[in-house]
């Protein structure tokens, strides 16, 4: 079910107080244009009604769609670990799926279970799978290309901008986000919209390398082979090297 919340908040801006609704819940399957809205980038980003500058409210939120068998849990950047994320999102998954009815132990079977963090890892997801594409193996390219660049997963953030005609994948680059100092359970990261300061293009050529030897991803990444939790930025990463 998808469920909405009101939200009192103040712009970063200007401070001008006003509401918002923020998710908690999305079900995609009876809101297909949420979907769209995530994947063109502006769920849940709003205008201050005193000051007109925009901003997404990034917030807990699982993402459910029973048609296409997806099932992604999206933390913020301060709203826990990636530990403790993991370890909350597999208990709620298995109670609900895997010990629960046969019918949904049937669905349970058949999602792509992902973990993220933030709406950008999310709309990647959901870019990259309209796409036909193995999130794992796009990771692993993302890695590559950072290596060939000289630079660190830790040190800068590729998220897919759009796949190309011929298969060509395009990264915008930012910056990695501070995140606040104080954020109370439950509450919404409130965050500007930085534009990407670069671009990295991977050439078809790469992906299909990755894919015909998919071996080599758990070897050179370890921490991709987990089923959950698939991002060469965040997390585990940082333990190997």
């Amino acid at each position: 079910m998808s469920t909405f919340r009101h939200y009192e908040t103040a712009c970063p801006a200007c401070g001008h107080a006003h509401k918002v609704e923020i998710a908690r819940g999305l079900h995609i399957t009876r809101l297909p244009n949420i979907r769209r809205h995530l994947t063109d980038g502006t769920f849940q980003v709003y205008r201050c009604p005193g000051c007109g500058e925009a901003a997404v409210y990034e917030a807990t939120v699982v993402y459910t769609d029973f048609e296409r068998h997806e099932y992604v849990a999206c933390e913020t950047a301060r709203s826990t670990t990636w530990q403790a994320a993991l370890a909350r999102h597999q208990t709620v998954f298995r109670d609900c799926f895997e010990h629960g009815p046969p019918i949904a132990q049937e669905m349970g079977h058949r999602f792509k279970r992902r973990l993220v963090f933030g709406f950008r890892a999310l709309r990647e997801k959901l870019v990259l799978w309209d796409a036909g594409l193995d999130d794992r193996i796009v990771e692993a390219v993302k890695g590559d290309l950072l290596r060939e660049d000289d630079q660190a997963p830790r040190d800068v953030v590729l998220r897919i901008s759009r796949v190309l005609d011929g298969g060509h994948l395009m990264f915008a680059v930012y910056e990695p986000v501070r995140p606040p100092e104080e954020l109370a359970p439950g509450d919404p990261w409130v965050v500007t919209l930085p534009a990407p300061h670069d671009f990295m293009t991977a050439p078809a050529a790469m992906y299909v390398a990755r894919a015909a030897e998919p071996s080599r991803i758990e070897r050179d990444y370890p921490w991709l082979a987990d089923d959950w939790f698939i991002d060469i930025h965040d997390g585990p990463s940082y333990l190997y090297r």
